[in-house]
């Protein structure tokens, strides 16, 4: 078994469309301009390894399901999509100048053996973005 996508189920689409496309510059593999592209759908890739990023209407993955009625919008934080970078800073600065909204700025972790940052789209997603410290590194902030 091999974890190859996370969907994200959205109640705005074009607006995270627009800040995955934009502001976390992910490739858009499949969206809204390709042809025979549903409506609510887009697919991003993320790395060589076939990594991706899905998004997905709400209520059109309720049909899918054949539930007549939309998926409650959860409350709260249900997941994080990880995703490694080289550098921390520089990548969470990136996103936050294009728009992403900052959760918790880059810090070494050491009892994670990483350094991380935390963000959000739109709709309060929280994305992580990671490097792994080396051994012996000092901690930063």
């Amino acid at each position: 078994m091999r974890l190859t996508t996370a969907r994200l189920l959205v109640e705005d689409f074009p607006a995270v469309f627009a800040f995955w496309r934009d502001v976390m510059a992910l490739p858009v593999a499949f969206g809204p301009d390709s042809p025979g592209a549903p409506p609510g759908y887009a697919f991003f890739t993320v790395d060589e390894t076939g990594a991706a990023v899905e998004l997905m209407e709400r209520t059109a993955f309720a049909t899918a399901l054949g539930d007549a009625a939309a998926l409650p919008v959860p409350v709260g934080h249900e997941a994080v999509l990880v995703l490694k970078v080289d550098d921390v800073d520089a990548t969470h600065a990136a996103c936050v100048a294009r728009g992403a909204t900052a959760v918790a700025g880059p810090r070494d972790r050491p009892e994670w053996g990483a350094r991380v940052a935390h963000l959000s789209d739109p709709e309060g997603h929280l994305i992580e973005l990671y490097a792994m410290l080396q051994p012996g590194e000092t901690p930063t902030a």
